[in-house]
């Protein structure tokens, strides 16, 4: 599925609804506006990636300490003010500033600005999760360990820079927080390296 429609699957179908509650707009509107942002945004960290040869590997790393759908499903993850603010912060580091995103992806107005910040949010959950059988599987080949996290950082892709970290949250939820760093992680050593248009393929263009 591409990510629309993998967004659409999300929260029992109610994602673009919760979105819209977030946004203020018609759920019709944000659905219309995902649709147009979440793309472009995808498109965008792929270009990054593609772009420096360790910014793929480190968004190797990081999605090899695990991931599953359950970030998608859980509508605070996806649509409160914790999401709101990682998504800001995804777009200031692929566009450089978050005015600059904005204009690049053709936002109108404060709601479709929390739209776009949700969407980015949404694409890094949904990257995370269509490739996590492929490659958590490698990761525990290596003896890595990962599961279990409370949270995983997913840092920058800007010039190829993310990096893991653990936060506290309720006892009763793990959640992933999305969001960028300038620091350089250590990349491990992977027995298989799928591609780059692999690990987007699905977001981008649906096929798995």
């Amino acid at each position: 599925m591409a990510i629309t429609d993998i967004l659409s699957t999300a929260q029992g179908g109610q994602y673009f609804a919760n979105v819209a509650k977030a946004s203020g707009l018609s759920t019709a509107k944000a659905k219309a506006a995902v649709s147009k942002f979440a793309p472009a945004i995808a498109a965008k960290i792929k270009a990054k990636a593609a772009a420096d040869p360790e910014a793929f590997d480190a968004l190797l790393d990081t999605l090899e300490e695990g991931g599953d759908s359950s970030d998608l499903d859980d509508v605070e993850a996806m649509t409160g003010t914790e999401a709101r603010a990682d998504g800001a912060d995804i777009l200031a580091n692929l566009y450089e500033t978050q005015v600059a995103a904005e204009k690049a992806l053709g936002v109108s107005g404060d709601s479709e600005s929390t739209v776009a910040a949700l969407s980015a949010t949404a694409v890094l959950a949904a990257l995370a999760a269509t490739n996590a059988s492929t490659l958590t599987s490698d990761a525990a080949k290596a003896g890595s360990g990962g599961g279990g996290l409370i949270a995983i950082i997913i840092a920058a892709i800007l010039k190829g820079l993310m990096q893991g970290a653990r936060r506290q949250l309720a006892p009763k939820r793990r959640r992933r927080r999305y969001t960028y760093s300038t620091r350089r992680r250590t990349t491990r050593r992977r027995s298989t390296r799928p591609g780059l248009d692999d690990v987007f393929r699905e977001i981008l263009t649906g096929r798995k």
